[in-house]
């Protein structure tokens, strides 16, 4: 008994001291392994073990890196530790606490977050909406419910709600993930659900998926989704497709101004990222965000251009956003070459667009960041 009620005592103590002591101290693990697409070896030295740096780990590696050492260090001796061990890494990544921009923005190359929101404008007109879509995305919502046989209801009822979160929801969490499966408990979604609604895709009448949503002041905000008994054949058959699309007729319907799809990867070629801005949707800072994500980069060279080209990056840009991304190939320094990538990765919401390429003998060029409307 004695035991027990130490160790529980610990454990309390530990969760009190947590929150200041994750402002002062955090963890690094210096790793090597090969890029995606190199032979060379490439070393990063990750600050902070946290879900933005083991993805990004799982981006950039062809395999699991090697590990070749693990340290705690004082937060604010960041700046020293950099500067201490720079040729021993070709980059470093630290995710920090906010409080810390003023003191490491200065050092780093680029200072990022974790992720970015993406909301899609829904005043005017559905075919003021339409517009801002892709032009892929546009070709699709072409007589899109007539096409597929697929219409849409919105529900307040709470069977519908409890519906949602057991046949749609979950089944749908747990057939994608698997035991890393995290969702929100039911208590906790039913209270977004009473802020807002469920929109339920019909199919011959009957539910075949659902996406929760809260209403807030003028906008909604696309909280959670679910397919009915986790069927893959439905979400390859359109039906998460058709979630977008009816919400945004909702919306446009409704008067509201816009849709919320809450927040992704901040890497101009993640999915998920890259979906919801066909979508027209625009790329904003997460200005809830307490973590700033920073990219050291000591001694750029070709392996730097590859890292960016296989994880073009949205950073911060004064108040805004910016895009830099990678181009290793021959002659990509012309200024043609320049604003043919940044068309490529441009985005609403992004202010300028940064490219690095390789210049003569190897060097890496850093071009003037090109100013992007939109």
């Amino acid at each position: 008994m004695l035991v027990e009620a130490t160790r529980s005592a610990l454990r309390s103590a530990k969760r009190a001291v947590y929150p200041l002591a994750s402002k002062l101290i955090t963890n690094t693990v210096l790793v090597e392994g090969h890029l995606k697409g190199t032979e060379q070896p490439f070393r990063t030295l990750f600050v902070h073990n946290c879900l933005f740096n083991a993805a990004l780990m799982a981006r950039m590696y062809a395999q699991p890196p090697t590990v070749l050492a693990r340290k705690r260090i004082g937060i604010a001796t960041l700046g020293t530790v950099v500067r201490a061990r720079q040729g021993h890494f070709d980059l470093c990544v630290a995710v920090v606490p906010k409080l810390y921009d003023p003191m490491f923005g200065p050092l780093c190359a680029y200072r990022g977050q974790e992720e970015v929101r993406q909301v899609i404008d829904t005043s005017g007109t559905w075919e003021d909406v339409r517009a801002r879509f892709s032009r892929k995305k546009r070709q699709l919502t072409n007589h899109f419910g007539e096409r597929y046989g697929l219409t849409y209801r919105i529900s307040h009822a709470e069977e519908d709600f409890d519906f949602f979160y057991h046949r749609m929801h979950v089944p749908h969490i747990r057939r994608r993930y698997g035991d890393l499966s995290e969702m929100d408990s039911h208590a906790a979604m039913r209270g977004f659900f009473r802020k807002g609604f469920v929109l339920f895709v019909l199919r011959d009448g009957e539910p075949v998926a659902g996406a929760l949503s809260l209403v807030e002041d003028n906008a909604i905000l696309f909280r959670r989704s679910g397919v009915l008994d986790g069927d893959e054949s439905l979400v390859k058959g359109g039906v998460q497709t058709a979630l977008y699309y009816f919400q945004l007729r909702h919306a446009v319907h409704s008067g509201y101004q816009s849709v919320d799809t809450m927040k992704s990867a901040p890497f101009l070629n993640d999915g998920v990222f890259c979906h919801k801005a066909d979508w027209g949707a625009r790329a904003m800072p997460d200005h809830e965000a307490r973590q700033s994500v920073l990219y050291f980069v000591p001694e750029p060279d070709a392996r730097t251009v590859r890292f960016f080209e296989i994880n073009p990056a949205v950073v911060c840009e004064g108040k805004g956003l910016s895009g830099v991304a990678g181009d290793p190939s021959e002659g990509a320094g012309a200024v043609s070459d320049q604003s043919t990538l940044a068309k490529r990765f441009q985005v609403a919401g992004l202010d300028h667009f940064t490219s690095l390429t390789l210049g003569a003998g190897g060097q890496v060029d850093l071009h003037h960041p090109i100013a992007l409307t939109g």
